[in-house]
């Protein structure tokens, strides 16, 4: 059984779809116990990026916005606020394309793997929030790069990280508003040999050209099929 030992309580934690109890796999790691070490204000808190719901449970129950692009994240938060018998009603589910909440006192971010998302999450974070809301990202140590750094700077304001532990380090962005180009919320590119403009946000995969799976689809496209079609993991239409 995996147990998340916190200051004041233990929780029970799976990953979703759930792992067998010998699995090594857990549904928190370092970066998720460095955030709750840190003292955040009063008041609601954004959670971006939450894998499996570790830090929307430890701070139930506090109002937490959850916004992430992953039904899987979602569904295990829900299963592990359940497992605990917490109270979901002050848990607000969003994507990356829902407009954020204003004035929130807090937003804990994980580092997603995508630049261009973290780009847009930051960019959606300086619409509302205030010189007062605490802004704490983290990752593995090895994930933060300068670009990560030089993003945060950009978009929110003064930054500065913490010593790793465990392998993972934190990031401190003081919101200040810095001057800032506006940007397109898509990237349109054209696809080759048809008349289509394509249009990707930031987290669909291989956002900047046609990615070698889709380009083999198209080229083998089966033709004179009649009734409904299911395209899994279409991630831009290309193929649909």
């Amino acid at each position: 059984m995996s147990q998340l030992e916190l200051n004041d309580r233990t929780l029970i934690l799976h990953r979703f779809p759930q792992m067998r109890d010998e699995s090594p796999l857990q549904a928190w790691d370092a970066a998720d116990e460095y955030l709750l070490q840190q003292t955040l204000p009063e008041g609601p808190v954004l959670v971006m990026n939450d894998s499996f719901g570790a830090l929307t449970c430890a701070l139930n129950p506090r109002t937490v916005w959850h916004v992430s692009d992953s039904w899987l994240s979602q569904q295990a938060t829900r299963q592990n606020l359940a497992l605990n018998a917490l109270d979901d009603g002050e848990v607000h589910f969003l994507d990356s394309l829902a407009a954020l909440p204003a004035a929130p006192a807090a937003v804990l971010i994980k580092v997603p793997k995508t630049l261009a998302l973290l780009e847009h999450q930051l960019r959606a974070i300086r619409q509302v929030a205030t010189p007062e809301t605490v802004i704490l990202a983290a990752a593995r140590a090895k994930e933060i790069h300068n670009s990560t750094l030089q993003l945060f700077e950009q978009i929110i304001g003064e930054t500065r990280t913490s010593l790793a532990w465990k392998k993972a380090r934190l990031i401190y962005s003081q919101f200040t508003r810095p001057a800032l180009r506006d940007a397109e919320p898509t990237l349109v590119w054209p696809l080759d040999g048809t008349p289509y403009l394509i249009h990707n946000y930031a987290n669909v995969f291989s956002r900047s050209s046609l990615d070698i799976g889709a380009r083999l689809f198209v080229q083998h496209l089966p033709e004179n099929i009649e009734g409904e079609i299911v395209d899994l993991g279409c991630g831009n239409g290309v193929v649909g």
